[in-house]
């Protein structure tokens, strides 16, 4: 199973397309192509796999296992990192002569910020691995311009 989107490719680059694509709401929750990007539009960029053309619509596709490693590094990471984060505060706070509650709560907040810290920082390796990245699997309508310009 996977995801679907339908985007209209704006340009290409090389070996490389720019396609828009409108978020739906599975798109807002997971976030995988652009990190906090918050715009109703949304450009990418994915591999050209079918050699579309500007104004071309095309059918993206993310797998769901895709989809749900990206969700869990979003969404379980932080987590996690605030979890992790109170306990340490919690167990370390009466040997540094601080409340455990106060130090606990602090803790956490450093802990989720620095998870989201170290998540910006692996966005570029993860995007040059493509892992997250929509794939184009169709072309649903060839750009209308070119079609005339080939009769």
């Amino acid at each position: 199973m996977s995801l679907k989107e339908i985007g209209k490719v704006i340009s290409v680059e090389g070996r490389q397309a720019v396609v828009q694509i409108q978020r739906s709401s599975a798109c807002d929750r997971c976030v995988a192509c652009k990190f906090g990007y918050r715009s109703n539009e949304m450009l990418i960029t994915i591999p050209n796999l079918l050699d579309a053309k500007p104004g071309d619509q095309v059918e993206l596709s993310l797998d769901s296992t895709q989809f749900v490693k990206a969700s869990a590094v979003m969404y379980l990471f932080p987590l996690l990192a605030l979890v992790l984060g109170v306990l340490i505060g919690y167990l370390t706070g009466d040997m540094l002569g601080i409340e455990r509650q106060l130090w606990a709560a602090m803790t956490g907040i450093i802990f989720t910020v620095l998870s989201f810290i170290l998540i910006r920082a692996m966005e570029p390796r993860l995007k040059k691995s493509e892992q997250f990245t929509p794939q184009m699997v169709s072309i649903l309508n060839k750009n209308e311009e070119e079609m005339d310009d080939g009769k």
